[in-house]
């Protein structure tokens, strides 16, 4: 085998690094901004946490149209550069404008460009490794894309509550804005190393009974998986709401390197993500080798809802514990592992399978479907934080427990079935 052929595409890196600032510029303001609307806007716990989780659920619809944009008209590549555009007017109108009309403004432009980015990127870099033929790559792509995103998302998440403790909010969320400029400037320099884009003028063609065929078997096809996926999204991205708040009320925050800002706990999730991520790509290569993989991804992702519940076990020990007198910090520290493991298992084995599941023509189309997940959950998130602020801690985790005990039940039923079943060939 010649040297080269495991060797990464340049335009990768450009991808990689603009990723990178991209998803630190998200992920920063993110962490920020559900005690932003407690402590600034005087929201309540409950509102506050809604809003938060709705907005994320809109950055994770809103791919559907980002990716149907790309597939008929732009392209991923203008789609992405034109869409960051209103993407750095909102950070800049979240920085300087403390109203609520501001809010929802920026909240709005940060959800439209956050969601038109989100399915296109990653489809650009999946196409790259098809063009060159290196698609036996993918999976350690995929990892090392999803390690970008959370180096990004560790600096900021970790570093911004300090600088919004020590100089407020406005400077805070203005170090994203400059970021996010960084990442499009990256990414259009890489241009000439992307693949090669045709977008057809005039009327597209009809699709043949056999593609349209195609298309509603691969939907089909993966909707169980989806479905099921759901419930593992309203768990994980309660941990900028219902884990936020139980932090700041029932954990001693104190450790021997002074105060944790209870939002910068959140920054252990990505962390986590850089250290780990070496590990499990490694073990996806070891489980992927051969013509047959002995480990199916429906399989790797099932690992992942069993961690999740051991996850869960972690925070409803710790809420029953913590009504009579605050817990540990290294309670939380516990159950980030596990959920961490449990999004390396689920989260990036799920993109990778959408995007080798779909059609040619509809893979930006079909990444937007997976998304779409992340959205249901984060609905069910946003009402799942309004029970938190109802009941007590250990209720409330334990209530999570049980759901996604259940949900891990079925899911092992579906994978088996997904595994039964012939590849789909893509057109």
């Amino acid at each position: 085998m010649n040297p080269s052929d495991n060797r990464h595409p340049k335009g990768f890196w450009f991808i990689f690094w603009g990723e990178l600032a991209e998803r630190a510029s998200f992920y920063g303001m993110k962490a920020l901004l559900v005690l932003y609307m407690i402590d600034t806007l005087g929201y309540s716990d409950a509102n506050s946490a809604t809003v938060a989780s709705f907005f994320t659920g809109a950055c994770y619809i809103l791919p559907i149209v980002g990716g149907y944009i790309a597939d008929r008209w732009l392209g991923k590549f203008r789609t992405i550069i034109y869409f960051a555009i209103p993407y750095i007017l909102g950070h800049i109108i979240l920085g300087t404008f403390n109203s609520e009309i501001g809010l929802y403004v920026a909240l709005a432009l940060l959800a439209g460009g956050s969601g038109s980015i989100k399915p296109n990127i990653s489809t650009l870099m999946g196409m790259m490794y098809q063009k060159q033929g290196k698609e036996h790559l993918l999976s350690q792509a995929f990892s090392w894309f999803y390690m970008a995103i959370n180096i990004g998302a560790a600096a900021t998440t970790t570093v911004l509550p300090f600088i919004r403790d020590s100089y407020g909010y406005g400077p805070a969320f203005m170090a994203p804005t400059i970021l996010m400029v960084v990442s499009l400037g990256i990414f259009f320099i890489g241009k000439k190393h992307y693949p090669e884009e045709k977008i057809q003028s005039g009327p597209r063609p009809v699709k043949t009974p056999e593609q349209k065929q195609e298309d509603r078997t691969a939907l089909v096809r993966l909707s169980g998986l989806f479905i099921l996926i759901v419930f593992f999204w309203s768990i994980f991205d309660q941990s900028y709401s219902t884990w936020t708040l139980f932090a700041r009320d029932y954990m001693d925050l104190e450790t021997f390197i002074g105060r944790i800002p209870p939002d910068a706990i959140q920054g252990l999730n990505p962390i986590l993500i850089v250290v780990m991520t070496p590990l499990f790509a490694w073990i996806w290569s070891r489980t992927d080798k051969g013509e047959k993989r002995w480990l199916s991804s429906p399989m790797k992702m099932l690992i992942g809802f069993v961690l999740v519940v051991m996850c869960m076990g972690v925070m409803t020990l710790a809420g029953f514990m913590a009504v009579g007198s605050k817990v540990s910090i290294w309670w939380e520290f516990g159950a980030y592992i596990l959920i961490t493991a449990a999004e390396l298992c689920i989260s990036v084995i799920g993109l990778q399978l959408a995007f080798e599941e779909a059609p040619e023509r509809m893979k930006s189309m079909l990444t937007g479907v997976w998304l779409f997940t992340v959205f249901l959950g984060d609905m069910l998130a946003g009402w799942f934080s309004r029970i938190y602020t109802q009941t007590t801690p250990g209720n409330f985790f334990g209530m999570m427990t049980i759901m996604i005990a259940v949900v891990t039940v079925l899911f092992y039923f579906v994978g088996r079935r997904f595994d039964k079943k012939p590849e789909v060939k893509t057109a």
